[in-house]
């Protein structure tokens, strides 16, 4: 008897101790984020910390968001508790088992009071793993001392302004398919079938795709393939009239352009609405986290209407929560309404594992045609090989 309650006392001496090691207190926790979110991210933890006395401390490490996967397959031990994340890596990562399941009512709670897009943004079959931040998608800057709120609103109307000498009327990045992917999807294109969730569909390939591709090389003299900061210099010099960009390149062209700064949504190309990519960051957990109460309650700190309108303030990141969809700050702001104005025209990124295929071949093809690398001629084969590429086969 003696030896057995001494074996008793053992086993609950294990399970406590295992208990108050998830319980968070004194728990040093790490968080990823992007290197212009870091400031802003370090005060949300400082207010956090507050709240909670027990957790030992946060570090706030750099980690640009669509870097995160690939730091995981580098090394899982080296990743941080709490991440942040682009939808679209959500499948890969859970599919690779390196994200924990939030499952506190509290946290669904929470969660539910966001939209229903962006909730569901941070699901795999119906299972949460992604506390919804902000959304975004795509939209056009240009210089009104250049181009005319009129002219912006069709790209052959963008292409046709004078006066940036040694520059460009219109300007994108074209070997980022984030960006380039738009032009398949104005022209009809749909990427892993209707929903964004068929791995062995993709149609750039068809009729379709040529007339998307073709419009590319047919008008690459007038098309700028600039990255954000080379538009952004340009557009100081007075060089550039129109950028296609997003809501976080906001506060910089302001600043550049001051008074002459304009913003909208997408012009129509070939009369029809050009279209984006939309997308959620998301906030998920490490599975792997040593404290998992207390990653998760700062994943939810990190995300809270609160937080969410700071990022609008300071990042021009647009909430999702349906407590600030009459802010009276969103309503007014010209980017908000920009990001909000392009929405029925974007689409949302599919989040299957098979997207990781999609970035590197499809930004290598629109960077070629852009390039005059690959003649109207010979699109049908490189188009037949990046959707074998996209598919798998």
């Amino acid at each position: 008897m003696k030896k057995l309650a001494v074996l008793l006392a053992a086993f609950m001496c294990v399970a406590i101790l295992a208990g108050c090691g998830d319980s968070g207190k004194n728990a040093v926790l790490k968080v990823w984020c992007a290197e212009d979110d870091k400031p802003m991210i370090e005060q949300m933890v400082s207010d956090f910390l507050k709240t909670k006395p027990a957790v030992g401390g946060v570090v706030v490490e750099i980690c640009e968001d669509d870097k995160a996967r690939e730091r995981f397959e580098e090394d899982p031990s080296a990743a941080a508790d709490v991440i942040c994340i682009p939808h679209d890596q959500l499948g890969a990562l859970v599919e690779a088992g390196s994200l924990l399941e939030i499952t506190a009512s509290k946290h669904k709670d929470a969660i539910a009071g966001n939209t229903n897009p962006s909730v569901k943004a941070g699901q795999i079959d119906g299972k949460q793993f992604g506390f919804p931040s902000s959304f975004e998608t795509h939209m056009l800057f240009y210089n009104k001392l250049i181009i005319s709120d009129e002219v912006v609103r069709t790209l052959e109307g963008i292409l046709s302004i004078a006066g940036t000498e040694d520059g460009y009327p219109f300007a994108m990045d074209f070997g980022n398919a984030y960006f380039s992917a738009n032009w398949f999807f104005t022209y009809g294109c749909r990427l892993f079938g209707e929903n964004g969730e068929d791995a062995s569909s993709c149609d750039f390939d068809s009729a379709d795709g040529i007339a998307a591709m073709s419009y590319i090389i047919e008008n690459r003299d007038s098309l700028g393939n600039l990255t954000a900061d080379d538009a952004i210099e340009m557009f100081g010099e007075r060089r550039l009239g129109a950028f296609i960009g997003g809501p976080w390149n906001a506060a910089a062209v302001t600043e550049t352009l001051k008074g002459n700064y304009g913003c909208t949504s997408l012009p129509t190309v070939a009369g029809k609405p050009m279209k984006s990519f939309a997308g959620f960051k998301l906030y998920c957990v490490n599975s792997n986290t040593k404290n998992k109460k207390a990653a998760m309650d700062l994943a939810a700190w990190l995300t809270n209407p609160d937080n969410q309108k700071t990022r609008f303030q300071e990042r021009n990141l647009i909430p999702v929560s349906r407590s600030l969809a009459d802010d009276a700050d969103v309503a007014v702001s010209t980017t908000a309404k920009a990001v909000m104005a392009q929405g029925p025209n974007a689409v949302a990124m599919p989040s299957i594992p098979e997207m990781s295929r999609f970035w590197v071949p499809a930004g290598e093809l629109t960077r070629a045609c852009h390039a005059g690398e690959i003649p109207v001629s010979e699109l049908q084969t490189g188009l037949n090989d990046l959707v074998a590429a996209i598919v798998g086969k």
